[in-house]
C-alpha cells in the first residue's frame, strides 16, 4: 500500500484544520450565533416594505414625491370597503355598511370613513353595491402591521347574503404577505422530506444526510435575522423573504454536501478524521470559496438594475451566499471532526438502493475507477463534435422564443382570483372602471409662481380627448397654490399595457401639446406610469447586466484556473442555459404553454423584475458545477498531466455529486411553484429549468466535449498574464489513493 499522499498546507488547508482542532469552540460560537440571530429572523419580515419599485428621477416618481410635498392629505394611505349586496337586496347591504362603519370607527388605524350616506356617488345598482371609503391614520409601511385587523372586522360585520371586500394599497400588500407567507410554509413542508430522502440515498447515512439541512438553516437564519438590522439602513422588499431562501438553500445543501463527499472519499483512502478534514478544506474548501465568490460576484449584478427592488435582492442574496460559504468553511470541519467516522452510521440509504437494485452495491473502485460516469466521459469525448452540436442546439432551440419576449408588470393582477383586494378591485372597476382603483395622476408645478390655471384647464381638455381615457376630475390646486394635480381615469387597470401607452401619450404628445406649460414641471405619476418606468429602466439596464455578470465572472474564473479558454467557455455555455430557460418562461408565462397545469392563468407577459433577477442568480449557480468540475480536473492534471484522462478522473469524482446537487436545487425550486404569487411561479420554474439544463446537457454533456476538442489549450494563459495573476493554491493537493473494496 502506498504512503498517504501529503497533507496540503495553504490557507484554507489551515483554517479547516484549526476548526476542526478547536471544533467544541467553532460549534460553540455558532450556536450563540444562531440563538441570536434567529431572534431577530423572526422579526425581519415585519421591517419589510411593499415599494423597492420607484425609479429616482423618473416621471412617476417626481410626480409621487411633489403630490406628497404640495398637497394636503388628511391621511397618509386608504381603504375602499366594498359591499356587495346583490344577493340580499338594498336593505341588507345598507345595514351592512352601517354595521360595517361601526365595526371599524374606533380602530386606531382608522381616521375616517366615508359612507353612501355622505356621498351618493357611493352606492350603484339601486343601492345593492355599496362602497365605503376608509382613511387610515398611518402610511403604507405602517399600516400593514395592522390592516389586517381592520380587515377582519369589516368581513366580520357581513349581514347573511352579503359579500364585504377590501381594496386598496394596504389590503393588496397584506393579501401578498398572507399569501406568500402560507406558500413559503406549504413548500417547506414539502422540501425537507423530499431533501432528506436524496441526502439518504446520496450519503447513505442519516447523520450525514442531516449535516447539509442543520447547517442550511443556520445559514439561512443568520441572513434573516442580518435582514432585520440591514432593513434599518434601506429598504428591502418583501420579496426578499423568497429569495433569501430560495437561493441560500440551494447552495447551503451543495456546499456541505461537497465538503461532505469529499470528508468521506479522504477517509476511505485511510486518512485519519482530523487529516481528512484538513484535506478537505485544501481542496473542496478552496472550490467553494471560489464558488461562492463567483456566486456573490454574479449576484453584484443586479446592483446594476438601477432599482430599489434589486438592491434588496443583492444584499439579500449575496449575504446568504457568504454565510453559506462562512458555515461550509468553519462549523462543518467542526462537526465532521467531532462525529469522526460515526458520520456515516446508520447506513440506511445503501440498504434502500440494495434493495430496490435486489444486488449488492459494487464495490467502490468499480463505481469510481471505470464506473459510470468515466465511461460516460469516455463515450462523450469519442462522439465530441456530435456531442458539442447537439446540446448547442437544443439550448438554441429553446432560447428561440426570446426573440418575441414581453415584458410587463404584475402587480395586483399576480394575486389569486380569491383573495379580498382582487375581488374588491373587480367590484369597484365594475361600478366606476377598470381605471379608478388607481388613476394616473398628471402634477403641474409652477415652483415658486403660482400655477397657471387656465393651462391646466386646458391640458385636462386634451387628456379628456384621448379614447384611452374614461374620465377626467376636476383639477386639484395645491394649497400654496404653486401646483395642480389632474387625475385621469383610464379605460384599463395600471397593469394593463394599454394604460401605460396612454401614460406615453399624455407624457410625449398631450403635455408638449400645451405651449403655457413650457415654464411648469409636468409629471406623470400613478400605477401606470410607475410600471411603465419600471418596465423601461428594466429593458434598458438589462443588457448591461449581462455584460456585467459575464465579464466579472470571466475575471474570477481567470483567477482561479489559470485559463482564458475554460473560462469563456464557462460564461457562454451559462448564457446558453438562461436564454433556454428565458425562453421556457415565454412559452409558460407569456403564450401560456401548460398555464392549467401550473394553476395559473397567463397574463401575457413575463414579469419584468423577473429575467435581471434570474439572470444573476443563474449565472452564479451554474458556475458552481462549472468551479466543483474543473477544480477536480485540475487536480488531476496537475499530478498526471494528461487531459482526457483528468476529464474522465474529474467527471467520475464530480459527475454523481454534482447530480445530487442539481437534483437537489431542482427540488427546491420547483417546490416553489406552490406559490401562488405569479412572478415566484416564474422565478422558480426558470431557475428549476436552467438548473437542469446545466447540470446535464451543459456540465456532463457540453463541458467534457469540449474539453476534448480544445486540448492542451483548456489551460493556456499568456505568459504575462501568468506572473501578475496572483496565486490562492493549497500547497500539494494530494492524489486520491484507491479506496479499499467495499
Amino acid at each position: 500500500m502506498s504512503a498517504v499522499p501529503a497533507i496540503p498546507s495553504g490557507p484554507f488547508a489551515r483554517l479547516g484544520h484549526w476548526c476542526a482542532a478547536h471544533r467544541w469552540p467553532v460549534m460553540g460560537v455558532w450556536l450563540v450565533v444562531f440563538v441570536v440571530m434567529g431572534v431577530f429572523a423572526t422579526r425581519a419580515g415585519d421591517q419589510l416594505t411593499p415599494g423597492g419599485f420607484e425609479i429616482a428621477g423618473s416621471t412617476s416618481d417626481v410626480a409621487r414625491t411633489t403630490i406628497a410635498e404640495k398637497f394636503a392629505s388628511d391621511f397618509p394611505s386608504e381603504i375602499t370597503v366594498a359591499v356587495d349586496g346583490r344577493g340580499a337586496g338594498a336593505v341588507a347591504t345598507t345595514r351592512t355598511v352601517a354595521a360595517v362603519r361601526d365595526a371599524i370607527a374606533d380602530d386606531p388605524l382608522v381616521g375616517a370613513v366615508v359612507t353612501p350616506a355622505q356621498d351618493p356617488a357611493l352606492a350603484t345598482q339601486a343601492g345593492t353595491l355599496q362602497f365605503l371609503r376608509v382613511g387610515l391614520t398611518q402610511g403604507l409601511d405602517e399600516a400593514l402591521r395592522d390592516v389586517d385587523g381592520v380587515i377582519s372586522a369589516a368581513q366580520d360585520a357581513a349581514a347573511p347574503g352579503v359579500d364585504v371586500e377590501v381594496t386598496g394599497s394596504p389590503a393588496i400588500f397584506n393579501d401578498f404577505n398572507a399569501v406568500n407567507n402560507a406558500d413559503l410554509a406549504k413548500s417547506e413542508v414539502v422540501q425537507i422530506p423530499l431533501l432528506i430522502l436524496i441526502l439518504v440515498l446520496v450519503f447513505g447515512s442519516l447523520i450525514a444526510a442531516g449535516i447539509p439541512i442543520a447547517t442550511t438553516v443556520i445559514a439561512l437564519v443568520v441572513t434573516l435575522g442580518s435582514v432585520f438590522f440591514l432593513a434599518q439602513v434601506i429598504d428591502l422588499s418583501v420579496y426578499v423573504k423568497n429569495v433569501v431562501p430560495l437561493v441560500g438553500i440551494g447552495v447551503g445543501i451543495d456546499y456541505t454536501l461537497f465538503i461532505v463527499n469529499r470528508y468521506q472519499e479522504e477517509l476511505r483512502s485511510g486518512r485519519s478524521p482530523l487529516e481528512a478534514v484538513t484535506v478537505t478544506s485544501g481542496t473542496s474548501g478552496r472550490a467553494i470559496f471560489f464558488s461562492g465568490l463567483t456566486v456573490a460576484v454574479a449576484l453584484a449584478g443586479m446592483f446594476a438594475v438601477g432599482v430599489p427592488i434589486f438592491t434588496g435582492f443583492a444584499f439579500g442574496t449575496i449575504a446568504v451566499v457568504l454565510f453559506a460559504v462562512l458555515v461550509a468553511l468553519t462549523l462543518v470541519p467542526a462537526i465532521l471532526a467531532a462525529l469522526g467516522h460515526r458520520v456515516f452510521k446508520w447506513d440506511v440509504g445503501h440498504r434502500i438502493i440494495g434493495w430496490v437494485r435486489r444486488r449488492p452495491r459494487p464495490p467502490v473502485e468499480e463505481r469510481v475507477g471505470r464506473g459510470f460516469w468515466v465511461r460516460w466521459a469516455d463515450w462523450v469525448m469519442d462522439h465530441a463534435w456530435l456531442c458539442v452540436i447537439a446540446g448547442s442546439s437544443v439550448l438554441l432551440l429553446l432560447a428561440v422564443p426570446v426573440l418575441s419576449m414581453t415584458l410587463g408588470s404584475s402587480g395586483i393582477s399576480a394575486l389569486p382570483s380569491d383573495t379580498t383586494s382582487v375581488r374588491g378591485a373587480e367590484l369597484v372597476s365594475e361600478a366606476f372602471g377598470p381605471g379608478a382603483v388607481s388613476p394616473i395622476e398628471v402634477v403641474v408645478d409652477a415652483g415658486e409662481r403660482p400655477v397657471d390655471r387656465a393651462a391646466v384647464a386646458a391640458l385636462a381638455r386634451e387628456i379628456a380627448a384621448d379614447p384611452g381615457v374614461a374620465d377626467v376630475r376636476p383639477a386639484q390646486i395645491a394649497t400654496d397654490g404653486t401646483a395642480a394635480l389632474v387625475r385621469v381615469q383610464a379605460r384599463w387597470g395600471d397593469d394593463d399595457p394599454q394604460a401605460q401607452e396612454l401614460v406615453g401619450r399624455i407624457a410625449d404628445e398631450v403635455i408638449p401639446s400645451v405651449p403655457a406649460l413650457a415654464g411648469s414641471t409636468v409629471s406623470v405619476g400613478g400605477g401606470a406610469s410607475q410600471n411603465r418606468d419600471f418596465t423601461a429602466t428594466v429593458s434598458d439596464n438589462l443588457p448591461w447586466v449581462i455584460g456585467l455578470v459575464m465579464i466579472l465572472t470571466f475575471l474570477v474564473l481567470v483567477v482561479l484556473f489559470r485559463s482564458l479558454l475554460l473560462p469563456l467557455k464557462a460564461v457562454v455555455m451559462t448564457l446558453l442555459s438562461v436564454l433556454a430557460a428565458y425562453g421556457v418562461l415565454v412559452m409558460v408565462f407569456q403564450w401560456g404553454w401548460g398555464d392549467a397545469l401550473l394553476g395559473f392563468d397567463n397574463l401575457g407577459h413575463v414579469t419584468n423584475w423577473v429575467p435581471p433577477f434570474l439572470f444573476s442568480i443563474l449565472f452564479g449557480l451554474s458556475m458552481d458545477y462549472e468551479v466543483f468540475l474543473l477544480s477536480r480536473v485540475r487536480e488531476h492534471r496537475e499530478h498526471h498531466g494528461d487531459d482526457r484522462e483528468a476529464v474522465a478522473w474529474g467527471l467520475a469524482r464530480t459527475g454523481r455529486i454534482i447530480s445530487a446537487a442539481a437534483l437537489i436545487m431542482i427540488v427546491v425550486f420547483l417546490t416553489f411553484l406552490l406559490n401562488r404569487l405569479i412572478p415566484i411561479k416564474e422565478s422558480a420554474l426558470g431557475l428549476a429549468v436552467a438548473i437542469a439544463l446545466d447540470a446535464t446537457l451543459v456540465r456532463i454533456l457540453m463541458v467534457p466535449a469540449f474539453m476534448r476538442l480544445a486540448g492542451r489549450w483548456n489551460w493556456w494563459l499568456p505568459g504575462p498574464l501568468d506572473r501578475i495573476l496572483p496565486r490562492f493554491d493549497e500547497g500539494e493537493i494530494p492524489a486520491v489513493r484507491p479506496a479499499p473494496p467495499g
